[in-house]
């Protein structure tokens, strides 16, 4: 007998396929740093027999820049099977040709998701071609401290209107500047300040950033609505007495009690900002709101990002095993039991509506903090149209807020330039 047919005899007495005794198959996947899918890897593997998820990450900028250098070399045996990428990068990946289009794996299971993350995940955004789905995300809301907002006898519903939120601001820091107490930080440090600054506001007034023309996208926050959006971050510095932040800390500075008032992500309210506490804990030392609008009636809208899992198009091109693998394999990640597992262990705001229902909501609602008010703000998020130039479009938004707050050009003349920059930006 051969040596070929003594080892394939041993492999059909024992039971062995040719799978297994060729060793589990490696699904490298990249993500930025910290962003820990890795708590479901196991699960994963033990869903996908036979698979070795190797879950490889790098720092956010050097993500981004390692994925171009290696998916525009073109080689499949180079690039990682699954991609996390920043929703802000989704036009830039696609229309470069490096992103698979996964249309027939995901459009029935985006049925699920909430309007901004499944439109989101389709480039261009809301034309039904998938480029993979929207795994978390984060809202921005007003955030304080009851206990220094009742002692500067200031109350909790003053928050939630304009006029009233600039009186509070006021009335804070001159309560608790003795302490070293801020009553608001406005965030000024970088051009990210306009998607907690301004865009929502921007939008709860009926504004958008940018409109479809004639085929073309052109900028519209320069609208009466994106006016009275600055305005109000104008009279926060003029009238409520507010000094902009250049300084950035992420969340750190409130949970030190540094101010009394935060508009800020979700993540400053967690676990990560107040080590060693529980959810129910957190929620009893501080409290949420939405967005201030600028009447009664108005609804306030909040601004949410996340990450994209996706497939690399030359792994769809050039290697079929390897993409079966990897669909097979994302397909595990997409299931509502895995996804509420991972959400539930790092404390993330989910993307679709099954998790916010049982059996899954229980289990979250324990483990993050304030789920219900964060996941009911998810569900009506807006997110920042993911076009290959947004980061020009983003710094020519930035520099009108610094011209209006820190220059005092008026609201309009500094919307209408930058409007002119963007407009050329985007070819127009």
């Amino acid at each position: 007998m051969s040596k070929r047919i003594w080892v394939w005899s041993l492999m059909v007495a024992f039971g062995l396929s040719a799978v297994a005794w060729a060793g589990p198959v490696v699904v490298k996947l990249w993500q930025s740093e910290g962003y820990g899918l890795e708590a479901v890897e196991s699960l994963i593997e033990s869903l996908v027999p036979g698979v070795d998820l190797q879950v490889v990450e790098y720092p956010y900028n050097e993500l981004r820049m390692k994925l171009f250098t290696t998916l525009a070399a073109g080689d499949p045996k180079v690039a990682p099977d699954i991609v996390m990428v920043d929703s802000i990068w989704l036009g830039e990946f696609v229309e470069g040709g490096y992103l698979a289009e996964l249309t027939d794996v995901v459009a029935d299971e985006a049925a699920d998701w909430f309007d901004a993350f499944r439109n989101g995940s389709q480039w261009p955004a809301g034309s039904g071609k998938y480029y993979g789905l929207w795994y978390d995300t984060d809202v921005r809301v007003t955030m304080y401290w009851p206990d220094l907002l009742l002692e500067a006898g200031v109350n909790a519903g003053d928050l939630l209107y304009w006029d009233t939120f600039i009186s509070a601001c006021k009335k804070l820091n001159e309560a608790l500047a003795p302490q070293g107490i801020g009553g608001f930080r406005l965030d000024m440090g970088g051009a990210y300040a306009a998607d907690f600054f301004f865009f929502p506001f921007l939008w709860a007034e009926g504004g958008e950033i940018l409109v479809a023309k004639d085929g073309k996208l052109v900028p519209a926050f320069n609208s009466e609505a994106g006016v009275k959006a600055l305005q109000f971050l104008v009279d926060l510095v003029k009238v409520g007495g507010v000094e902009p932040q250049l300084d950035i800390f992420w969340g750190n500075d409130w949970a030190a009690r540094k101010w009394a008032v935060y508009i800020h992500g979700n993540w400053a309210t967690s676990e990560s900002r107040f080590p060693g506490t529980t959810a129910a804990e957190r929620m009893k030392k501080v409290a949420v709101l939405p967005y201030p609008v600028s009447e009664p009636g108005k609804v306030p809208v909040t601004l949410s990002g996340g990450w994209i899992m996706t497939i690399p198009a030359v792994v769809k091109a050039k290697a079929p095993d390897r993409y079966a693998k990897a669909v097979e394999v994302m397909e595990a990640f997409l299931r509502a039991d895995v996804m509420a597992e991972y959400a539930s262990a790092l404390a993330r705001i989910p993307v679709r509506a099954a998790l916010m229902e049982e059996p899954y909501r229980s289990k979250l609602a324990e483990n993050i903090e304030f789920f219900d008010f964060y996941s009911k703000m998810a569900s009506i998020a807006k997110v920042r149209p993911a076009i290959p130039q947004w980061s020009q479009v983003a710094d020519a938004i930035f520099e009108a807020m610094q011209k209006a707050i820190f220059q005092g050009v008026d609201p309009q003349t500094a919307l209408d330039e930058a409007a002119a920059k963007v407009k050329a930006i985007l070819g127009g």
